[in-house]
């Protein structure tokens, strides 16, 4: 009876956020690991900048997932029964806020960049403004992880509430942008007289929606809990998987190529239509067309394209791929 009247009535509210949220941390982990593979079994000969950016996010996500297993350690094993142990953030502001922000600004800066190509390298404007916001969000999520770990507790004042608001707003508002950007330029850029691009591409922005709109709504999420709940550490949950959910989405995104491929093979001859070659079409150059549209076709993919022109004898009107990945 001594032991449960030392227990506060309130000890779900504590504990379950920080359970709940290094559990779906390294479920998406495990998500993670599989995009890393199957990237690095297909994707062999991108560009080393981009496989710097995978394989750089993977290790930060990796030295993440560490702490969080140390922080769940010191919360519940070595701290069991001692609820001081459950206020203290332990490792948690530091791989929760700073290298979160860290993984969600440099995927937020890829798709910037990616935006800058797709729009033919015209709206530098609305990618200054993206990378403007991201670079605010990383901001407010470094000064949140300082000032967690200076006060040593969750729950500081209005100060930290209001550096966690910034942290979170500014991800969500690029979130947006970067949804809505690519969305339009996919849109304006679709050869619309050919099935297969107009399947392809709509596969491909319901891709962007869905992951966009994912990370905006957890991030909403947290949002709502630290200002409609303040004294509880409720927002401790959603924030958790912030980071996990960008590395997964900017690996789904190349990812996808995988598809897209497989598709443009299934499907074979096609001719495309005023804005296209003007001459039949097998499925590599079909691919190349939607990859081209993404901002997506590599040096590998326009190899493909002019192989399977020259096995047909043709050389002319042969469009200018954008190599981004």
């Amino acid at each position: 009876m001594a032991a449960d009247a030392c227990v506060p009535p309130n000890v779900i509210d504590i504990a379950a956020p920080l359970l709940l949220g290094v559990i779906w941390n390294w479920a998406l982990y495990g998500m993670l690991v599989v995009q890393v593979y199957v990237y690095s079994y297909n994707f062999s000969k991108d560009r080393r900048a981009i496989k710097l950016l995978v394989y750089g996010i993977f290790f930060m996500e990796t030295l993440q997932t560490i702490l969080s297993g140390a922080d769940l350690y010191y919360w519940f094993v070595e701290g069991f029964g001692n609820l001081s142990h459950l206020a203290n953030p332990y490792t948690s502001e530091y791989n929760t806020p700073i290298i979160g922000a860290l993984i969600a600004m440099a995927v937020q800066f890829f798709f910037s960049w990616r935006i800058w190509v797709m729009s033919g390298r015209k709206a530098w404007w609305l990618c200054a403004v993206i990378c403007l916001f991201s670079i605010v969000s990383a901001g407010g999520g470094f000064a949140g992880g300082i000032g967690a770990a200076v006060h040593g507790r969750f729950n500081s004042g209005r100060a930290l509430k209001i550096e966690g608001m910034i942290w979170l707003i500014d991800n969500a508002v690029c979130d947006f942008l970067i949804a809505g950007s690519m969305i339009y330029y996919l849109t304006r850029r679709a050869v619309s007289e050919n099935l297969l691009t107009d399947h392809a591409m709509a596969k491909i922005i319901r891709l962007v929606v869905e992951t966009n709109v994912l990370t905006t709504i957890v991030g909403i999420a947290s949002v709502i809990t630290v200002v409609g709940f303040p004294e509880k550490n409720w927002f401790t949950c959603p924030t958790a998987v912030l980071g996990k959910l960008y590395s997964n989405t900017l690996l789904v995104s190349f990812n996808n190529r995988i598809s897209i491929r497989d598709a443009a093979s299934s499907l074979g001859a096609m001719t495309f239509g005023s804005r296209g070659f003007g001459v039949n079409s097998t499925g590599p150059r079909a691919e190349g067309v939607v990859l081209n549209a993404m901002g997506m076709a590599t040096s590998e993919d326009r190899e493909i394209k002019a192989e399977s022109l020259r096995g047909a004898g043709e050389t002319k009107r042969v469009p200018q791929f954008i190599s981004i990945v």
